[in-house]
């Protein structure tokens, strides 16, 4: 028997032992019926059910719409930067990720995530989001103006979300029409080097109809000559009531931008004046049925969703890909204070390099391909059990992972919850992800070999928490992620020879002192055992304020530190404090003025070699709802 079907059987007979385990003590009498369990955030993340947070396992944190609009940011993964314990961002300019060589808009959570691919999973909506070539999202493609919240879940999700979920989910969490009647909303702002961006929001709620229509465009001249970036973005959701047990829901998206990068050439050759140009288009759309019922609730959706790519650099590349996926799920009560989810999953992805360095495909091409796909279908189920009136909260999931490409493979979570008395959380979880090669590493350049397997990873953590009342509340995690079977190039080919190790903690704190004042702070350290582990901080935190200071003026600040932030070989490590603030004063209960002041202090700090990034820049706007 080898290793991986002994260490399987072994967390299922844990499983099996810990629901019979339930089903016997479920009936035992509660030993305090006056507790008060304070359930926090209800999330969707993580279970595909409105649940407490504090009734999952496993490490989840939210931004609320109102955290990222004091950020004063566009670009969604901008505004997440340094607000979430062990999340990092990569970046090189005031705005702009961009693709390819020189692109940005890497994320990593406890040090796992894109190099080059990705392994930390974005989705909409649970809908997952990915470019089927290079397996990695389009930083570029996610806007703040339509979101309601964003849920951060670090460690595996494979269980409930499938390949790329091996380091983690962003989820994000788009906004509804709540509103009876017609409303618009105009946010336009300008700065430094000749930035503008703008957003217009439009919702409607007449009857049993909704609709949400938010449309975007941004620009700047960039940090350097030639550096210019432009974007304008589409997103449009609507919405039917057939009653109160039944929905439809439909959404689509388009973002198209434009971008030049004079730095990347210079890297190799100081003298050249090559300038790389982008031109990506990417749009999504999906089709979705809700049903809620007493004891159980569910949804299908239908989505599809693609890409355009043309970049020169100098040489001409192209490259198409697309996507077509279901997501079916059903959660319900199978006996008292149980709750269990069965879902399906069924995706498959193509995508094709017509072009590339100027060259048109060919047969045996190592730089293009014709058209290639994966489909993938994933059965799983979870099973979550409540006892002692509330006190343990036992937890369990497990994947079938399918697909016509890899060999079949089990993902197995789990994990419980003690609430041992008012205002304390103890919470552990043991939970598998894993990562599919993508078409690069299959068949693509001189190291492509098509007989990869998938990548996998074991997380476990635990956390510890207490609330003590409005005024303060503070979580510390400890985690330790074994990562295997990693693709990394050895003699010119890529091979599942890599391993890593990633341990470390993480803290987050929030209080409310008084009404018009609220504090907020994460700290988060990192060891691993790889050497020059790029986008991986060893030390991160971060402290935000929150001060109404008159009834028509309200002040954010933030203050973020980044410590032994590996670049490149032959450059000290970075080491950087930024200090961000936004004041907004309103005019009129329709008008508001405001100013964006970032990297306050002019520190100077370089995230990706040889794109310094911006140093004190202001901008100042309005948003006007009508």
């Amino acid at each position: 028997m080898n290793k991986d079907n002994l260490h399987t059987r072994k967390t299922s007979a844990f499983l099996c032992a810990a629901l019979l385990f339930s089903a016997h003590v479920s009936a035992i009498e509660p030993v305090d019926t006056t507790r008060t369990y304070h359930l926090g955030e209800v999330v969707v993340t993580g279970s595909n059910n409105p649940t407490g947070r504090n009734l999952l396992p496993y490490t989840l944190s939210t931004i609320s719409s109102q955290q990222i609009e004091a950020t004063g940011k566009t670009q969604l993964l901008s505004a997440l930067s340094g607000q979430i314990p062990s999340l990092f961002i990569s970046e090189r300019n005031i705005f702009g990720f961009g693709v390819s060589t020189g692109g940005s808009g890497g994320i990593k959570i406890r040090g796992v995530g894109s190099s080059p691919t990705n392994s930390i999973l974005m989705m909409v909506d649970g809908q997952p989001q990915f470019a089927g070539i290079y397996s990695h999202h389009v930083a570029d493609f996610y806007e703040t103006e339509y979101v309601e919240r964003v849920e951060v879940l670090r460690g595996p999700a494979s269980v409930l979300y499938g390949s790329n979920a091996m380091g983690g989910v962003i989820n994000v969490i788009t906004k509804n029409a709540d509103k009876d009647g017609i409303h618009t909303t105009l946010t336009s702002q300008y700065g430094s080097y000749n930035t503008w961006q703008s957003s217009l929001t439009n919702t409607v709620r007449y009857g049993k109809f909704s609709s949400l229509v938010s449309l975007g465009y941004d620009r700047t001249d960039g940090l350097t000559d030639n550096f210019d970036f432009k974007q304008a973005s589409l997103y449009a959701k609507l919405g039917y009531d057939f009653s109160e047990k039944w929905n439809i829901r439909a959404d689509y998206s388009l973002m198209n931008f434009i971008g030049n990068d004079p730095v990347y050439a210079r890297l190799s050759d100081p003298e050249s004046t090559d300038i790389y140009h982008q031109n990506i288009t990417r749009g999504e759309a999906s089709l979705s049925l809700s049903n809620y019922y007493g004891s159980t609730n569910g949804n299908v959706r239908v989505y599809y969703s693609y890409g355009n790519h043309f970049i020169d650099d100098p040489s001409h590349f192209h490259s198409l890909d697309d996507r077509f996926g279901v997501l079916a799920y059903q959660n319900f009560k199978p006996w008292k204070d149980a709750a269990a989810t069965i879902g399906f999953d069924f995706d498959t992805y193509t995508g094709k390099i017509p072009m590339s360095g100027g060259t048109a495909h060919t047969e045996g091409s190592l730089t293009t391909i014709n058209r290639k796909s994966i489909t993938e279908y994933s059965p799983y189920v979870t099973l979550s059990q409540e006892l002692l009136n509330g006190v343990l909260t036992l937890n369990a999931g497990l994947r079938m992972a399918n697909s016509d490409r890899f060999s079949t493979q089990w993902v197995p979570q789990g994990g419980f919850v003690v609430r041992p008395a008012e205002g304390w959380l103890v919470k552990a979880s043991i939970a598998k992800g894993y990562r599919n090669p993508s078409f690069r590493e299959l068949y693509l350049y001189r190291p492509a070999n098509p007989d990869l397997d998938p990548e996998n990873m074991m997380n476990y953590e635990a956390t510890i928490g207490k609330t003590f009342s409005r005024y303060f509340s503070i979580d510390l995690t400890g985690y330790y992620s074994k990562g295997s079977n990693m693709i990394q190039t050895v003699d010119m080919k890529n091979v599942n020879t890599g391993s890593f190790i990633n341990k470390g903690i993480e803290v987050t704190a929030s209080s409310n002192p008084l009404d018009n004042l609220s504090l907020r702070a994460t700290y988060s350290y990192l060891h691993t055992n790889l050497d020059n582990l790029t986008a991986a901080p060893k030390n991160q935190y971060f402290l935000g304020i929150g001060w109404q200071v008159l009834p028509k003026l309200h002040i954010d600040a933030e203050l973020r530190g980044t410590g032994s932030l590996y670049v490149s070989d032959g450059m000290e490590n970075e080491d950087y404090v930024l200090l961000d603030m936004k004041i907004a004063y309103t005019v009129a209960k329709a008008f508001e003025l405001f100013v964006n002041l970032d990297n306050i202090t002019d520190t100077d700090y370089t995230i990706i070699r040889g794109y310094t990034m911006p140093g004190f820049t202001a901008m100042g706007g309005f948003k006007l709802r009508f």
